[in-house]
C-alpha cells in the first residue's frame, strides 16, 4: 500500500467514528452524585430487611433471656451469682421444742423439752455433774469424797439441775451438788448450790443465808476480802449443820453447807466439821461454784 492510500483510509475512519462523550464538570458531577445515592439506597435496604428478622426474632430472645437471669442477689464486686434452680421438696416437720417463757405462767410448757422440773440430760444436766466434781475437789486434806452408796444400792454422790421458776417469775435454773466426804470409817457431808439470776432484788447477806431449806440459827457475816458472806450455824437439827451464802453482782447466788452426818444411818458421823466457819465463808465465793445460765 502507498503511503497516499493509508492515510486516505485513517482520514476516512476518523471521520466515520462516533465521538467522545462531553467532558463537562458540571454534568459528570450530577452523574457521580446519582450513583452514591443509588447505593445508599440499595444498603439502607438491606439493613431493613435485617432489622425485620431481627425484631420477628425479638419476642423470643425476650423470653429465653428472661427465663434464665440469675434469681440470686447481686454482690457488690462481683459478676452475677449463678441462677441456682428451684426444687420442690416437701414440707418439713417441725421439732423445735417450745422453750420456756421470759416469764412463767400456768400450763407452760417446760422448758427445753423437760417433762418435769428437772433436766436429766442436756447441757443444763452437765453443769451439775461439773459442780459436783468442783465440789469434790474442794474437800481440805485429811478428808476423802468416795463414791459411797446407801445399803439400798444408791450412790450419795448426786448432781440435780432444776428449773426453779414459779408462776409469774423470770426464768432461773437451780443447780444442786451433794457429796458424802469422809474421815478414817466415819463419813458426813456437803452441798452446792448455785442459783442463776432470778431478777429478785438484793438483800442482806444473813437474809439470803436464811432463805436456804427454811433453816434457822444463829447468823454472821463474814468478810472475805471485801465480798460480805452470811454464815448461818444451827444447832445440830437441821439437815445442815453450818452453811454459807453469797449474792454476786450480776444476782447469781451460791450456797454451800456442811453436816457431820448423812441420812445414811450406816454410817457413822463426822467427829468435826469438815471446814471452819472462815473456810465455808472463802469457799463460797470462789468462782468455781458460779453458774449463771
Amino acid at each position: 500500500m502507498k503511503e497516499e492510500d493509508l492515510g486516505e483510509a485513517l482520514h476516512d475512519l476518523m471521520v466515520r467514528t462516533t465521538p467522545p462523550p462531553s467532558m463537562d464538570p458540571a454534568s459528570a458531577l450530577v452523574q457521580g452524585r446519582r450513583a452514591l445515592k443509588r447505593r445508599r439506597i440499595a444498603v439502607t435496604g438491606a439493613a431493613v430487611v435485617s432489622m425485620a428478622v431481627v425484631l420477628g426474632a425479638g419476642p423470643a430472645l425476650v423470653v429465653h433471656y428472661a427465663g434464665n437471669r440469675p434469681t440470686n442477689p447481686m454482690v457488690a464486686g462481683t459478676g452475677p451469682a449463678a441462677a441456682t434452680p428451684t426444687v420442690a421438696t416437701p414440707s418439713a416437720v417441725s421439732t423445735v421444742t417450745p422453750s420456756a417463757p421470759a416469764t412463767r405462767k400456768s400450763g407452760d410448757p417446760w422448758p427445753e423439752g423437760q417433762t418435769d422440773r428437772t433436766a436429766t440430760a442436756g447441757p443444763r444436766a452437765d453443769r451439775a455433774v461439773a459442780l459436783m466434781n468442783q465440789l469434790s475437789s474442794a474437800v481440805p486434806a485429811g478428808f476423802t469424797a468416795p463414791s459411797l452408796k446407801y445399803p439400798d444400792g444408791r450412790g450419795m454422790r448426786w448432781p440435780q439441775a432444776q428449773y426453779a421458776s414459779n408462776d409469774g417469775e423470770p426464768d432461773y435454773w437451780e443447780y444442786q451438788a451433794i457429796i458424802p466426804v469422809q474421815k478414817g470409817d466415819r463419813v458426813g457431808g456437803l452441798l452446792a448450790m448455785s442459783t442463776t439470776p432470778d431478777g429478785k432484788p438484793s438483800t442482806t447477806p444473813c437474809k439470803l443465808a436464811q432463805k436456804f431449806w427454811g433453816g434457822t440459827g444463829t447468823c454472821a457475816v463474814v468478810d472475805v476480802a471485801g465480798k460480805k458472806v452470811g454464815v448461818v450455824t444451827t444447832k445440830g437439827h437441821d439437815s445442815y449443820d453450818q452453811w454459807a451464802a453469797y449474792r454476786y453482782p450480776d444476782g447469781t447466788v451460791v450456797y454451800l453447807a456442811q453436816t457431820k452426818k448423812t441420812d445414811n444411818d450406816a454410817r457413822s458421823p463426822l467427829t468435826q466439821p469438815i471446814f471452819t466457819t472462815n473456810q465455808l465463808a472463802e469457799l463460797v465465793t470462789s468462782p468455781k461454784f458460779k453458774i449463771s445460765s
